[in-house]
């Protein structure tokens, strides 16, 4: 047993660096702590559209359901992660942003959204499926600006703190950081990142469209950090709205499924 041992670390000693490093390494960002977040809002989603909730507030519980176990795993994930390295939070979180940042940001989710619209077209022939926007000017109003603090401020924040800030790095940490690793938990957190989506009724093309936004914000966030990651999802989100409320027969998208 002792040679056999003995063996064993030496080949340890002389195996490849970067699986030496990734068995040696102690790990910073908890893996179990997003799962956990991420099960609870999935649990809760089928009761944010049912009669059980009032229809006054049943369009804002579809976010809330799903936010508020996101949030408070990031600040559990976050918090477990600042007891290995002594530094703020929004350091630990990677939301610090450059001027390059923001501009590799801008073109991301640029480029993501053109994609998404060559995707639509070929796929319905058209940009959007279904009748306009509905109701008076104050009911529009209303939706207006419930999509855009939703679409554009919240969930881009939110949904990248969780998917990027705390789920990629505890992905990476577990798979390692090489450029092949890199691409397979950029492509596995876009993945749970469209099934999210898909599981709160997105449309198969609007699962799609996430699911390769999805790989674009994980690249941004991998390489400028999570505040530009977020900038990409703002300009995302922020530019199909702008197809939506302002394209004839474009009806209006739930923010947190079609839009990301």
């Amino acid at each position: 047993m002792l040679p056999h041992i003995r063996l064993q670390s030496a080949s340890v000693r002389g195996g490849c660096p970067a699986t030496v490093a990734l068995m040696s390494a102690p790990r910073r960002w908890s893996l179990m702590v997003p799962l956990a977040g991420l099960a609870a809002a999935v649990l809760l989603l089928p009761f944010a559209g049912t009669a059980l909730v009032p229809e006054p507030i049943r369009e804002l519980s579809s976010y809330l359901v799903v936010w508020i176990p996101l949030v408070a795993a990031v600040v559990v994930a976050v918090r477990l992660a600042m007891r290995r390295r002594s530094e703020p939070w929004w350091r630990t979180l990677r939301l610090p942003l450059s001027v390059m940042g923001a501009a590799v940001g801008v073109f991301v989710g640029l480029a993501a959204r053109t994609a998404g619209v060559i995707l639509e077209v070929l796929v319905t022939g058209r940009i959007g499926v279904g009748p306009g926007i509905a109701g008076n000017g104050a009911t529009i109003a209303l939706g207006l600006a419930t999509a855009i603090v939703a679409s554009v401020i919240l969930a881009p924040v939110i949904e990248e703190s969780f998917f990027r800030g705390a789920l990629l790095p505890a992905v990476e940490e577990r798979f390692g950081r090489g450029r092949g690793r890199a691409w397979l938990g950029i492509a596995l957190v876009a993945i749970v990142f469209a099934a999210v989506h898909a599981l709160a009724g997105g449309s198969p093309l609007a699962v799609a469209i996430t699911l390769l936004a999805g790989v674009g914000f994980g690249a941004v966030a991998r390489a400028q950090g999570v505040g530009s990651a977020m900038v990409a999802h703002v300009v995302f989100n922020a530019s199909g709205l702008v197809l939506t409320f302002g394209s004839a027969g474009v009806s209006p998208l739930p923010p947190t499924l079609a839009l990301g």
